[in-house]
């Protein structure tokens, strides 16, 4: 299975646009934030390291994959994002999720087009 959902900047939202398993495998579809709601973005080297919570819901192999939703108090984290692979992190405020962390090989290049898109 590849997990590598994109990430469409538009004049004012980001979308997170997942594959038919992914919905399947989170439990939840396309995920939208407004780009006013961006307060920080950064790529990571695994995107595994900022995944902190509870799944629920959505699927994960403890280490290895977590597709779905994580809470951790009151801070909600939306994750596709797979071990030993780079990831986009991207803080958020004042949307339902406090943070999106998605895995793409691209991750460096994905970062610097949504922190100039800011």
């Amino acid at each position: 299975m590849s997990l590598m959902a994109s990430i469409t900047i538009s004049h004012d939202a980001v979308t997170v646009t997942l594959s038919a398993a992914e919905k399947l495998e989170a439990l939840h579809g396309d995920v939208t934030v407004q780009r006013s709601a961006i307060t920080s973005v950064r790529a990571v080297p695994d995107g595994m390291t900022e995944l902190h919570g509870l799944r629920m819901p959505g699927t994960g192999i403890p280490g290895l994959l977590m597709v779905g939703t994580l809470r951790d108090h009151d801070f909600v984290t939306f994750a596709v994002c797979r071990a030993r692979r780079p990831a986009v992190v991207i803080d958020l405020a004042g949307e339902s999720y406090d943070r999106l962390v998605i895995t793409r090989d691209d991750a460096e290049e994905v970062a610097a087009n949504l922190t100039a898109a800011r």
